[in-house]
């Protein structure tokens, strides 16, 4: 079975064979999907772009790997290029790759790496684009689309670790992110603060609750939340009928979309033209090359 990929990391296909070589010699199972039985769900590997930092995870199904203290002993042992090995835990009968449950076997529970100038930390369950280069430029383009003076108050949707937002707040007078994920909202938090970044706060809850994350915002501070521009990443399924509505209720001035999936970037654009903003050029990223997958980020401008 082929290992090689040319477009990963190529320091994961010696970590694979080491990993496939001891996994088999303590006969552990390879999980079907189909019967749900077998422990062994993925490998789920992630390195930085300095080629400093490298984390395993071990998808299983199941709470514990046999003998899981020599397998991680024999394998950071012959791979010592390895800074954190944690398994993850996944017994539901899905193709969602991971699940809730992390456990460190050894070493970091991070991955720490730059991206567009801002110093991450990336915890295993938060979303990090898989092509640093082009994620750069991705994401530095956004940037010129937001169009920033300093005294913009920015609102990141689907903020993951906050890498988006924290690459613009030199240029904003706050960046306020929201993300769904805990451990993500977590990292946000930290990488704002090991960046010396004071004007950014991170809020855990669904995108399309924002309208109440903010009424809640806006109790604590006694103050309203007025954003200027709106930066949305969301996943393939692009973003709620709900959460567009509300966006064009709080009329930012620019809304910079950033999205992995053509098609509802379409439909969302559509929404958003209906209620008042015009589509500017549309810059498409190769996140993905030899698929037929592409990125793209577009402003669209209040009329």
């Amino acid at each position: 079975e082929a290992i090689d990929c040319p477009l990963q990391d190529a320091r994961f296909a010696p970590i694979l064979r080491t990993l496939k070589a001891i996994l088999e010699e303590y006969k552990i199972t390879a999980y079907d999907e189909q019967t749900g039985r077998g422990l062994l769900r993925h490998i789920y590997l992630r390195g930085d772009s300095a080629g400093q930092e490298l984390l395993v995870t071990l998808v299983i199904n199941g709470k514990k790997l046999p003998k899981e203290d020599e397998i991680a002993a024999r394998l950071v042992s012959a791979q010592p290029e390895i800074t954190g090995l944690l398994v993850n835990v996944n017994e539901e009968k899905t193709n969602v790759i991971c699940g809730d449950e992390y456990r460190t076997l050894w070493g970091k529970d991070h991955l720490t790496d730059t991206l567009a100038g801002v110093k991450l930390n990336i915890a295993p369950a938060s979303f990090y684009q898989v092509n640093h280069a082009a994620a750069d430029l991705l994401y530095r383009r956004a940037r010129e689309l937001a169009a920033l003076s300093g005294n913009e108050l920015v609102l990141d949707l689907y903020c993951g670790a906050g890498s988006i937002g924290l690459s613009m707040a030199d240029a904003a007078r706050e960046i306020i992110g929201i993300e769904v994920v805990p451990e993500a909202v977590a990292c946000a938090k930290e990488n704002a603060k090991q960046n010396g970044i004071q004007n950014a706060s991170f809020y855990c809850g669904d995108a399309t609750d924002t309208r109440a994350m903010l009424t809640s915002a806006e109790a604590e501070r006694g103050a309203p939340i007025h954003p200027d521009v709106v930066i949305l990443d969301p996943p393939r399924k692009g973003c709620t009928p709900e959460l567009l509505d509300y966006i064009a209720e709080l009329s930012p001035a620019r809304i910079v979309y950033i999205s992995c999936n053509p098609d509802t970037l379409a439909r969302d654009a559509k929404a958003l033209i209906a209620s008042g903003y015009e589509m500017g050029d549309l810059t498409p990223a190769d996140l993905f090359p030899c698929t037929g997958h592409v990125e793209s980020v577009v402003c669209l401008t209040r009329k």
